[in-house]
């Protein structure tokens, strides 16, 4: 993060010396130049905004469609069904997204003390959540551990909920539907030609290798 930083830290600084450089509609200028009420971002607000960006809306996206590949590829029982029904990309994509979750964890502040199923978790505690747990919790989808592309509900949580509802989680189903379902058109006889590797994080899932032979 601290490397992240000092390379967004430069090109922040580029881009207010030569503002030209970015084009119209280009974000990071939009952010370094932007103002509400004439007050424009602080150089902190800059480049956690820029990471959270970056993260959010990129990496959650890419992991999930690869996600999305390697568990046709595991099910393919689950493939076939798609290519037979491909309405079934709308429901399709909530289960991939519940099987294997881009995020796996989430963090929370408590901002007051409050009582949580009979203990009390004081002001100020961090607390960890298991996204990738409650998407496979028994009391709430019935055989969690297999994939079903047509589970309906699908109450997963991979965009959390409530206040801190995702607020591109209507654009990622839109980016799932859109790309998995001309992949599985386009592709129609994918294979896996090695074994995938994944990234190795706790926090999130996704691969850097998916060998296929389509």
């Amino acid at each position: 993060m601290t490397e992240f930083s000092d390379l967004l830290r430069d090109l922040i600084d580029h881009r207010r010396k030569h503002p030209g450089e970015g084009g119209q509609g280009e974000v990071l200028d939009s952010l370094i130049f932007g103002e509400v009420d004439g007050r424009r971002l602080s150089e902190d607000e800059l480049i956690q905004n820029c990471i959270f960006l970056l993260n959010a809306g990129h990496e959650t996206t890419t992991s999930m469609l690869g996600n999305s590949v390697a568990m046709l590829l595991d099910h393919p029982d689950q493939h076939r069904n798609l290519l037979a029904e491909p309405a079934l990309i709308t429901t399709a994509v909530e289960e991939f997204l519940r099987y294997q979750s881009p995020l796996q964890l989430g963090n929370r502040l408590a901002s007051e003390d409050v009582m949580l199923s009979g203990e009390k978790i004081v002001a100020g505690t961090y607390i960890h959540l298991s996204i990738a747990g409650a998407n496979r919790d028994p009391d709430v989808f019935d055989d969690p551990e297999n994939v079903d592309l047509g589970r309906t509900p699908n109450r997963q949580l991979s965009f959390a909920g409530g206040h801190h509802v995702c607020l591109g989680a209507t654009l990622a189903r839109i980016e799932g539907q859109v790309a998995m379902g001309r992949f599985v058109r386009r592709f129609p006889n994918v294979q896996a030609d090695g074994p995938a590797e994944l990234l190795g994080l706790a926090r999130f899932r996704g691969y850097t290798a998916i060998p296929v032979r389509v």
